[in-house]
């Protein structure tokens, strides 16, 4: 609704609706309390109908009982029916009678019964004989016809024992008439029950002697009984109606009075207040909306000016010459003169733009000029980086080729190096096998020496065996010939060692000949080693350095490279500069134009003030 989206909708609804909470809470309070002193009140009228009623049936018990125990006395008489018939008449009891102990029984009317009859055998003889007072049987139906009955009985005693019972049968007929006249409301009702819950006396004869279950099936003798204990009301629902029921209990019996109100009719006067008051509230509720109504159009009529004031300002000529009246010391007069000061301050702000976007109009057009002039340097010295760049990387493969060739010269001095240590070690090994070899040579002429030894040793005892043998004669002409062969193979021996030992002695002179070539060579392949290893050495150096000096130049070609990009990119920026200059330029032009619609106050720029009526 658009009524709802103003101040005024809002505040009057809000003001509405908590006048609407509180007349509906206090009509809730109203009602409830209401219906408490009501449900009271009505509890009250019923426990107090019930009672009279109850006592009227109390009494009614204690007359009948009494005319019984008045009729004992003529138990003992010879002829007791005359008795007997006064009684009935006088009590209005259907039949009056004695029981006697001996099975004897005398009627105020002529009876029908059997000749075996025993009135000792009957309920109400036993439970009078098990009682020391006036008893009442539970009601039956009379089979004469006569409705409801119940029997008062009493016993006789003598010597401690029954000699009688004295007994009337009496109609339910006032008992439920008088239980039927019980009408708090048109549809309200009372009906009597005894302590087993048979029903006794009900509006509707029918359910006369049924149980109470039967119009309820939470109405058993037990809930009764409990019900008959308190004195508030219990809701409860009988034959589909909701009822409020009030149970007392009948003095002198076991029979309970309920009386049954109808709960719509007993709260009508309730209902009807809650109408009343709902009207009520309702006429309040309408009067307030329109008085409210009233009350805040004539009191936001200043918040309107202040609307349409702003409203002028922002979809009209932007006049902020426009001042609002500021009459009154009310919330409206304060927003009006806040209004002014706001207005005021804002034409002060917007002349100070005006004047800045000339300001950032003049220097844009400087910075424009600036940035042009730096952007042609820029270009150039991008050129001229560009062409040192294609030197530096000239330069720097060059560099890389010399480290390459570098590296292949140190890899073939590596492999010398290689080569010339392989060699020295082969001559260690030459020169120590040529001194092994001495050794051996120097070892066998010793050998020699001791098989020369042994051959001249061999020699002599040869020439002793043959002296031997020349003495001995004929028998040693054999060992002499055994010795002769002994001697020439020790003299063959001896020429033999001495031919090896001088072969052995031309062999070691020349292995000790050897031996010194091999340890020179060994000395000039040291000297070689030596040499390789400080020319290894030296283009190890070289190659570090090469390597050193591509890498260096190969920075320096990435720092121009990298200047050269920066190069680049300072002339985007400054491109980029111009074209915001530029744009700088167009905002402040626009920026002006926009601060132009607005009219201003005399004190930023002479226009009038424009003053709004007062409301």
């Amino acid at each position: 609704m658009p009524l709802l989206k103003t101040l005024k909708g809002q505040v009057l609804l809000i003001s509405v609706a908590f006048l609407a909470l509180g007349l509906a809470t206090l009509t809730a309070a109203n009602y409830f309390s209401s219906r408490s002193q009501a449900y009271e009140s009505l509890a009250a009228q019923s426990q107090a109908l019930a009672r009279s009623h109850a006592e009227a049936l109390r009494d009614w018990v204690r007359a009948k009982a009494g005319i019984i125990e008045a009729s004992a006395a003529a138990v003992g008489d010879a002829d007791p029916v005359p008795p007997l018939r006064m009684l009935q008449k006088g009590g209005s009891y259907l039949t009056t009678y004695f029981g006697y102990a001996d099975k004897r029984t005398a009627f105020s009317e002529p009876q029908n019964l059997p000749p075996d009859y025993d009135p000792t055998s009957r309920p109400w003889y036993q439970q009078a004989a098990r009682s020391e007072s006036s008893v009442l049987t539970r009601p039956y139906a009379d089979a004469g016809g006569a409705g409801l009955v119940v029997t008062f009985a009493r016993a006789v005693r003598s010597g401690g024992s029954v000699q009688a019972v004295a007994a009337g049968d009496v109609s339910l007929a006032a008992v439920v008439a008088n239980v039927a006249s019980i009408k708090p409301t048109p549809s309200s009702y009372a009906f009597l029950v005894g302590g087993d819950g048979a029903i006794i006396a009900h509006p509707e004869l029918k359910l006369a002697l049924q149980p109470a279950t039967a119009i309820a099936a939470d109405l058993t003798a037990a809930m009764l009984q409990q019900l008959a204990t308190r004195t508030e009301l219990h809701a409860i629902e009988l034959q589909g109606r909701p009822m409020l029921l009030s149970v007392v209990p009948v003095e002198g019996t076991d029979w309970l009075l309920a009386v049954a109100t109808d709960r719509a009719e007993a709260l009508r006067a309730i209902r009807t207040l809650l109408q009343v008051s709902l009207l009520a509230g309702g006429a309040v509720l309408v009067a307030a909306l329109v008085l409210l109504a009233a009350i805040l159009a004539r009191r936001l009529r200043r918040l309107t000016l202040v609307r349409d004031a702003m409203h002028e300002i922002g979809e009209g000529d932007g006049d902020l010459s426009r001042r609002i009246d500021t009459h009154g010391e009310d919330e409206l007069a304060q927003i009006a003169a806040s209004f002014n000061n706001f207005a005021g301050k804002l034409s002060g702000v917007l002349a100070q733009i005006r004047d800045a976007s000339q300001s950032v109009r003049v220097a844009s057009e400087e910075i424009a000029t600036g940035n042009h002039d730096l952007s042609s340097r820029t270009e150039l010295t991008a050129s001229s980086l560009e062409q040192t760049s294609a030197s530096m990387q000239q330069l720097t493969e060059t560099v890389q080729h010399n480290a390459e060739a570098a590296r292949q010269a140190n890899q073939l001095v590596a492999q010398a190096t290689s080569v010339a240590r392989h060699g020295g070690v082969v001559v260690g090994n030459v020169v120590s096998t040529m001194e092994q070899i001495n050794a051996a040579s120097h070892k066998i002429a010793d050998i020699i020496q001791v098989i020369d030894g042994i051959a001249f040793q061999t020699n002599i005892l040869a020439l002793n065996a043959a002296v031997e043998a020349a003495r001995a004669g004929e028998q040693g002409r054999g060992f002499a010939v055994v010795a002769g062969e002994v001697r020439s193979l020790a003299g063959r021996s001896a020429e033999a060692a001495r031919e090896i030992r001088a072969l052995i002695g031309t062999s070691v002179e020349q292995v000790d000949a050897g031996s010194r070539l091999v340890q020179d060579a060994g000395t000039t392949m040291s000297d070689i080693m030596d040499s390789v290893q400080r020319v290894n050495d030296i283009m190890a150096e070289i190659t570090t350095s090469t390597s050193e000096q591509s890498t260096s130049i190969a920075e320096v070609g990435q720092a121009v490279s990298h200047l050269d990009q920066m190069t680049q990119q300072n002339a985007a920026l400054v491109e980029q500069s111009a074209a915001a200059a530029q744009s700088l330029k167009d905002q402040s032009a626009r920026l002006s134009d926009v601060v132009g619609t607005f009219r201003l106050s005399d004190a930023h720029a002479g226009a009038q003030r424009a003053l709004l009526p007062a409301p």
